[in-house]
């Protein structure tokens, strides 16, 4: 088990007299923005927020647009990288050239690649023979995800793959199938999944082992999940509030 505690809190930078005092409104986008209104003021995202981590967990974190999401995955990135027991890779980083076809981007043996290629949601021979500057910004997307795949899945056992706006730019058809398939991976790899979206129609096939519910005016739920017993097999999964060593 790891018990990740997370405080984010972020400084005023000032209001211009003009504006006068701030109201209730102007303090709740200044809050769900992350940003600052008068130097005497203090907006907290996170306090003392705790999440049990285990080693190939998928955790999904959602919530409002502009709520801090996208602060709270790169914490939790931070945090591993800092602690130096995983290797990270962060889908926004995943370098795709733009001269190469697909195909040529992938290192391991053909059928494994295919197989890569495939789980990300790109099996269509002719994307594979394109550059990655000819696909769409879906399709960019998968093929990130499948590059990071490949990563993880050779050489070190501990990873974790950091993915935020998650099969946002996908439709949501194949957001789904792609989400399905992240957990099977997870599963099957033991890759620690970090992801993040103002989507929640991902729940059912993602499947998270930790879901991170961000509100307005700095509430978070969290809840583990509990898997169905061995004779209820297909039932969804359900999420409950519980401290971190209570899970089972």
């Amino acid at each position: 088990m790891t018990l990740w505690t997370i405080n984010q809190k972020f400084r005023a930078v000032g209001t211009p007299a003009a504006a006068g005092e701030p109201t209730d409104r102007m303090l709740k986008i200044a809050e769900m923005f992350g940003i600052g209104l008068d130097e005497s003021y203090e907006v907290t995202l996170y306090d003392r927020l705790a999440l049990d981590i285990r080693p190939g967990d998928v955790v999904y974190v959602t919530g409002p647009s502009g709520g801090g999401k996208s602060v709270l995955l790169a914490r939790l990135r931070q945090a591993f990288l800092d602690s130096g027991t995983a290797r990270v890779v962060d889908l926004a980083a995943v370098d795709l050239g733009r001269d190469r076809p697909v195909i040529e981007l992938m290192h391991g043996p053909l059928d494994r690649s295919l197989q890569i290629l495939s789980t990300a949601g790109l099996a269509d021979a002719f994307l594979l023979l394109r550059t990655p500057r000819e696909l769409s910004d879906g399709q960019r997307y998968r093929l990130r995800l499948a590059l990071a795949i490949e990563e993880l899945t050779t050489g070190e056992p501990s990873a974790v793959l950091v993915a935020d706006e998650f099969c946002s730019t996908l439709d949501r058809l194949c957001a789904r199938a792609v989400a399905y398939r992240v957990r099977r991976l997870a599963d099957a790899h033991g890759i620690t999944v970090l992801a993040a979206s103002a989507h929640d129609d991902l729940l059912e096939d993602l499947a998270p082992d930790v879901l991170v519910v961000k509100h307005e005016a700095g509430r978070v739920a969290v809840l583990y999940a509990d898997p169905p017993a061995p004779e209820e097999a297909g039932t969804p999964r359900a999420w409950r509030p519980v401290r971190g060593e209570e899970r089972a």
